[in-house]
């Protein structure tokens, strides 16, 4: 069963809209099947207010590119972008 940071980013989403409806740290381990503590420990851990959505800056890599480069070096290219 997952635990703290380990939860599914659905499972975090579902705890915050029954949360936001009111529903108990209990209740809302019932619905997901979690332990209440499991729950608690996370709400606790973020101090009770839903984190803001991480985003990669536009300037980084996509997973699709550094995979891309992994490919060409492994293939032998150089690693430095065509000039």
């Amino acid at each position: 069963m997952p635990r703290g940071h380990y939860l599914a980013e659905a499972v975090k989403d579902a705890i915050w809209v029954l949360r936001a409806e009111g529903v108990s740290e209990a209740e809302i381990g019932r619905r997901l099947g979690l332990p209440k503590p499991t729950v608690s420990k996370y709400l606790e851990r973020v101090g009770g207010i839903r984190p803001r959505s991480r985003r990669r800056p536009e300037r980084c890599l996509t997973l699709a590119e550094r995979e891309e480069i992994s490919r060409g070096i492994a293939g032998g290219e150089s690693a430095k972008a065509p000039g």
